[in-house]
């Protein structure tokens, strides 16, 4: 079944589970709930770690995932909308905590943030792999969704945000596009919203990439050349129609030095953001074209990385919890 023609019955299936609140632990969390004693940015009560089982026929390199409840989640009763968190490349499930300071960004809100793995140093692109090796897509949305709606106390539809930074803004943009109106609101902090935004051109430079940028390679969508009907498929630019009812935030910088935050010791770090510069602005005007309501915080000189993540998502932060509030 295609991703856009199952969006529907994705939908309606965690809209089921989400009404089934299996929450068996006496403070309203999974049993199987990991507090860390070792890391200050996943602290207790409201940090902790999951293992998600993977459905049938599904490979993933790691299927754990971070955790974000309000403080008084244990006691409240209350339902609350989910914040779906997708990492950088090569990030991983602990990198919104530790490198994002997710926890400090949610203290106080009522909101339950998600943070999966999408492949660590091995980055899987949010995307079941041409080759067959790993299918990130399929467990994104049919394993770690779908528990969670299940085992956590959440409001379900109409309150769902995802978002990330630079592949976590990708996978923000191409998961709201292939699920219409499964999450509310989609941010992308520098994210590869459309490699497609030169056509060709851009495809082979993200694809020529890999080596310095850990972008696309073979095995995930084919070389853009022969398979660029797959580059096509995986494009969030090429199927902006699918977010038309999803509040979108987009932020990125030019990759010129003179921002609030400098690295001028890592030039590879400024000498990426152009082309995601590109990407977003591209993208913006094919959401105007197309009708699709959005924001964008194009903030000039900064280079790619967290500092100037963590910068949008201060911008983004409010508005998604606006929202997706109940």
């Amino acid at each position: 079944m295609r991703a856009g023609m199952a969006s529907w019955w994705i939908v309606a299936l965690l809209a089921v589970t989400a009404c089934s609140g299996d929450n068996s632990g006496g403070d309203g969390l999974p049993p199987e709930a990991r507090f860390l004693s070792d890391d200050p940015s996943c602290t207790a009560p409201r940090c902790f770690e999951l293992d998600i089982p993977l459905p049938e026929g599904v490979t993933v390199t790691d299927n754990r995932v971070r955790v974000l409840v309000p403080q008084d989640y244990a006691t409240s009763g209350k339902r609350y909308p989910l914040l779906f968190l997708l990492h950088d490349a090569p990030g991983d499930y602990t990198s919104w905590t530790r490198l994002g300071e997710a926890q400090a960004f949610t203290q106080g809100l009522d909101v339950i943030a998600v943070m999966p793995d999408g492949g660590g140093g091995n980055p899987g692109w949010y995307s079941n792999w041409q080759s067959g090796e790993f299918q990130w897509q399929t467990y994104h949305i049919d394993g770690v969704l779908s528990y969670v709606e299940r085992h956590l106390r959440l409001l379900g539809d109409g309150h769902r945000a995802v978002a990330g930074p630079s592949m976590g803004g990708y996978g923000s943009m191409y998961y709201a596009s292939q699920y219409p109106g499964l999450f509310q609101a989609a941010a992308g902090f520098s994210g590869a919203v459309d490699f497609l935004a030169l056509d060709r051109a851009s495809a082979l430079v993200g694809f020529l990439g890999n080596p310095v940028a850990g972008t696309p390679n073979g095995p995930i969508w084919g070389d853009p050349i022969t398979n660029f009907e797959v580059w096509q498929a995986q494009d969030p630019g090429t199927h902006v129609a699918g977010l038309a009812g999803t509040k979108i935030y987009l932020a990125s910088g030019n990759g010129l030095p003179g921002g609030p935050h400098e690295q001028l010791d890592m030039p590879q770090l400024y000498a990426i953001e152009p082309l995601l510069y590109v990407m977003n602005l591209s993208f913006a005007q094919a959401l105007a074209s197309a009708g699709v309501e959005h924001e964008t915080l194009f903030y000039g000189a900064g280079f790619h990385d967290w500092p100037y993540y963590r910068d949008a998502f201060a911008w983004a932060l409010p508005k998604l919890m606006a929202d997706i509030a109940p």
